[in-house]
């Protein structure tokens, strides 16, 4: 096995692990309350699921397999971080209507929160950069 194939697997290892890290991070009144992963959704169950068969196919060496699994692991990362940086501006807009709606009760809450993106976000862009620049080399340089 060599160099290639062992770095396409790292690519691949860090990508099913990016799927368990929250993609952002919610800070109320100081407190942090973790953020939403990818893993309890379609899209979390199918980057681990081409990541493994990924991994299978470098092994074995089956090209084509390995370039269609790289495919749909990269466009899986990439929907994910889109939806990612979706359910952060939610969750900002929950928990200021959530404000609001509690100051018109007469409830002073005075909820200071910040949203930011959290290492599972980077991860999934990263992994996803990583795997397909791996996946072409190498199929370019492959000779198996």
């Amino acid at each position: 096995m060599n160099l290639r194939k062992i770095f396409l697997i790292l690519a691949c290892i860090l990508s099913g692990v990016s799927v368990f890290v929250p993609l952002y991070t919610l800070e109320l009144n100081g407190e942090s309350v973790q953020g939403a992963s990818v893993m309890p959704s379609f899209y979390g169950i199918a980057i681990i699921a081409t990541a493994i068969l990924n991994i299978g196919f470098l092994v074995v060496g089956l090209k084509k397999g390995y370039l269609i699994c790289s495919l749909i692991n990269v466009g899986c990362c990439v929907y994910a971080s889109i939806n990612a940086a979706i359910n952060k501006e939610s969750a900002s807009y929950i928990v200021n209507i959530t404000s609001k709606f509690a100051q018109t009760l007469g409830v002073n809450t005075g909820l200071d929160y910040k949203i930011g993106e959290g290492p599972g976000f980077f991860m999934l862009i990263f992994s996803a950069i990583l795997v397909l620049v791996l996946m072409f080399w190498n199929v370019a340089k492959n000779d198996d």
